[in-house]
């Protein structure tokens, strides 16, 4: 079950930050910037327990497919390149 989902502004999040952080206790915070979404605040807690879940996942993977160097070019921590960096590298 997905968590409710409230979206500020920007500048309305730079405005009332700290009800975005107070918010971001109970639900998922979207800043948009120009009506895109750009930026997610999530409580520290459930930061945590996705990243616990995705080091799990991808254990469960590496025993999946046996012979993880078959897989050099995957790396967990591609999940976490910024966007710009993966931007950059579709448009060389």
């Amino acid at each position: 079950m997905r968590p409710k989902v409230e979206f500020y502004s920007l500048a309305d999040a730079k405005a009332k930050f700290s009800k975005v952080v107070e918010d971001s206790e109970n639900m998922d915070i979207v800043v948009t910037k120009n009506g895109k979404p750009v930026s997610v605040i999530i409580n520290y807690d459930r930061y945590n327990k996705m990243l616990d879940f995705i080091d799990r996942v991808w254990e469960l993977y590496l025993l999946d497919v046996g012979d993880p160097s078959l897989f050099k070019d995957l790396n967990v921590d591609d999940l976490f390149k910024s966007i710009s960096d993966s931007s950059s590298e579709e448009e060389v």
